[in-house]
């Protein structure tokens, strides 16, 4: 089941690579990713698409995220933008 996962990070260098790092390591397979600049210019949107086995794979991955030094927050979006499964 494809998830939206959107992260609001620190715009500086590395935070891309540090992010996609953290998805690769459990070995997950992006399929979208999009970067976005917010009004803000020290603060940037990162959302990707990533198919998930069940829910609690993509609530860990969340979690994880989360907990990263560049993130600011780590939102599961999948519901606000599809709808419930």
């Amino acid at each position: 089941m494809l998830r939206l996962i959107q992260t609001k990070v620190v715009n500086k260098p590395g935070v891309l690579n540090r992010i996609t790092q953290v998805i690769l390591k459990p070995q997950y397979n992006i399929d979208t990713l999009t970067l976005t600049g917010t009004e803000d210019y020290d603060v940037s949107m990162i959302t990707v698409g990533i198919s998930f086995q069940n829910l609690a794979e993509a609530e860990l991955l969340t979690k994880q995220l989360e907990k990263q030094v560049d993130v600011i927050s780590a939102t599961d979006i999948t519901e606000k933008r599809f709808g419930k499964y």
